[in-house]
């Protein structure tokens, strides 16, 4: 009987000897986050910016001075334009022609370019050569079958009796101005003035007068062809100098 009892106490040790045994779990530990490592890049360099000196004051430039701009639309007063009549007669004609009347009725075809002027008549051929330069002035016969024994130089005359003053004199002594119509006249395109020196036709392409009326008195400068006067017309030619 005692046998038993160590055989069953026997057994249970050999039982609870083989029951594993719980091993406690150890608490999770959570993983440290390891910082990230980044390879420092270098900064960009700055370029070196040029030292700029400060200008002395008295070398500065002066500012350029721009012309006046007109605007599109903007209106140009009417002394404005009359000035611009007046300046063309210097600035567009070269040389000119055009018939002459003067108060008496007379009638005259002048030639002008450069320095020389050219006076002659309508029908004949006697001819007055001026030299504004030189103040001088030569009156000729141009034609043998005409002027028989008096071909060639006829005489010398006064310069400031023979010169006959032009439109363009007259329009430097306008020194007061207004516009009274513009149209077409003489063929042209032409202001009408009330001025200092009488009533006035010029041409407003050209600067040119065409008439002139003051106290009861008339000048005409009509047919007037800017431009294409030739030296032939206006020098003397040479078979009547003499040598």
């Amino acid at each position: 009987m005692k046998y038993i009892y160590i055989v069953i106490f026997v057994i249970i040790l050999l039982f609870v000897g083989c029951v594993p045994q719980e091993i406690p779990k150890e608490p999770p530990t959570e993983p440290t986050e390891q910082p990230a490592i980044t390879t420092p890049q270098p900064e960009p360099e700055e370029e070196p910016q040029p030292v700029q000196e400060e200008p002395n004051e008295e070398e500065q430039p002066l500012p350029e001075e721009e012309p006046p701009q007109v605007e599109e639309g903007q209106e140009v007063s009417e002394e404005e334009q009359l000035q611009q009549i007046f300046g063309y007669a210097k600035t567009k004609i070269q040389s000119y022609s055009y018939q002459y009347k003067d108060p008496s009725g007379r009638q005259y075809n002048i030639y002008i370019k450069d320095n020389k002027m050219v006076i002659g008549g309508l029908s004949d051929y006697n001819k007055i050569f001026i030299d504004t330069e030189k103040n001088t002035a030569e009156e000729y016969c141009t034609s043998h079958t005409k002027c028989g024994r008096q071909t060639g130089k006829i005489a010398d005359l006064d310069y400031y009796d023979a010169y006959v003053e032009t439109p363009i004199d007259w329009v430097a002594k306008i020194t007061e101005s207004e516009k009274i119509d513009e149209g077409s006249y003489y063929g042209k395109k032409s202001w009408k003035l009330s001025t200092n020196i009488g009533e006035v036709v010029i041409d407003s392409n050209y600067g040119f007068i065409y008439s002139i009326k003051k106290e009861g008195k008339e000048y005409l400068f009509t047919n007037a062809i800017f431009n294409a006067v030739k030296d032939s017309d206006v020098n003397i030619p040479e078979y009547l100098i003499e040598e």
